[in-house]
């Protein structure tokens, strides 16, 4: 059984917690589905303006966040089919964006967000849909498009960590992306994951038959991370947090991941330290800091600067390219411009470029040279993402 969860959405300041699941109640229509008129698109506008005031993006998302609403209001105006695939690192806005989005649009949309750890078949997706517009109606594709078509509304379906329909068999996302298409435009379609180059590495159907809108966010960089942080602390009047203390908590998250929620894991760290007796100190928050990343956990998965640059060093291997500490700079700068991530310089760089080397990726010889301590094939493997490999390769370092 399919669990769906009530949505509400957080600010920055209770975690950026990703928007708990939603189903916006919403009537059902005993209409058809009629040509839109120019009054209609006026009405609809004026609706979008009103609903979608109130509404802030997160700070750092507010480009993604007016991207996905102009793609979702387009799709409700010219009544045209839309699927969106939204990718990113973790911790980067994802799921509480979409949860925004949805708030931005109201009454004027039904929508439930789907775990897809949990689904096991094609049903239980149709069965979540109608019980979220309240249909007990035996789920079907029939019945989905005869109800989804009689909606006055626009049924906006959000599946979550939709790796996992990967996982289990490629069949569920091509339909699920393709039913705006193939059902009615009433129903818009919204996939969230990890992976990056999923629509290019396991939907080729959906880049021939029709391709989803495709969005990726990036990591949060040290600045977006910094303000967040200001923005939280500054309404705690019994915790006062010094700004080079935040700082330095922004800057090495940003190094390490770009994660906002682990930035928010060590801030709470800290304050929950009981070493802690006054106001927190650089080097108490740098002890957490390195707790954070030394763990077990945190060395089993190479966060995402460090594995950047291990992309970069084995391609440029690969190319009979020498490698040392100047070449290698060169390469990340050009590497981080393709890939979308925000470039580390000066000590961050070397923070990064440190943990490769405490868990013997890389070690430093003489004169600034860098030598790979394993094979391509372990590299890439501890790097696992495919789509980075291609990009980079792309670059001929």
């Amino acid at each position: 059984m399919v669990k769906t969860r009530s949505q509400k959405v957080t600010s920055e300041g209770d975690d950026q917690k990703e928007a708990s699941r939603i189903s916006i109640a919403g009537s059902l229509e005993n209409s058809t589905p009629q040509t839109v008129s120019h009054k209609k698109i006026l009405r609809d506008r004026h609706l979008f303006d009103e609903c979608g005031g109130s509404v802030k993006a997160l700070h750092g998302r507010e480009k993604e966040f007016s991207k996905i609403c102009g793609w979702i209001q387009n799709a409700i105006t010219d009544e045209c089919p839309l699927s969106i695939y939204i990718s990113g690192s973790p911790g980067t806005g994802k799921s509480a964006t979409i949860g925004l989005v949805c708030q931005h649009f109201g009454q004027r949309i039904v929508s439930t967000i789907l775990n897809c750890a949990s689904i096991r078949s094609q049903t239980e997706i149709i069965r979540s849909i109608l019980h979220a517009v309240g249909s007990s109606a035996r789920p079907s594709l029939s019945t989905l498009s005869s109800i989804l078509k009689g909606m006055e509304k626009h049924f906006v379906l959000i599946l979550d960590e939709v790796d996992h329909l990967v996982s289990k068999t490629n069949s569920f996302l091509y339909t699920a992306f393709q039913w705006p298409q193939s059902i009615t435009t009433k129903l818009v379609v919204i996939g969230i994951s990890n992976s990056i180059d999923l629509t290019e590495r396991l939907l080729p159907k959906l880049k021939i038959i029709h391709s989803p809108k495709t969005l990726v966010f990036a990591p949060y960089s040290k600045d977006e991370i910094l303000e967040i942080l200001k923005k939280k602390f500054s309404t705690e009047t019994d915790f006062v947090m010094d700004s080079s203390v935040l700082e330095l908590c922004a800057r090495k998250v940003a190094a390490m991941s770009g994660d906002i929620r682990a930035a928010f894991h060590i801030m709470k760290q800290t304050r929950n330290s009981e070493k802690l007796t006054v106001s927190p100190s650089c080097r108490q928050v740098l002890g957490i800091l390195n707790n954070v990343y030394s763990s077990p956990v945190a060395r089993a998965h190479l966060p995402l600067q460090p594995r950047l640059l291990l992309a970069v060093a084995v391609a440029m291997l690969s190319n009979k390219k020498v490698l040392n500490i100047t070449s290698l700079t060169n390469a990340y700068s050009r590497a981080c411009d393709v890939v979308k991530v925000p470039q580390l310089e000066g000590e961050d760089f070397t923070a990064a470029l440190q943990i490769l080397e405490s868990q013997s990726f890389i070690t430093q010889g003489p004169g600034g040279s860098l030598v790979l301590q394993v094979n391509a094939t372990t590299a890439k493997a501890t790097i696992a993402d495919n789509a980075m490999m291609a990009q980079i390769s792309q670059i001929h370092l």
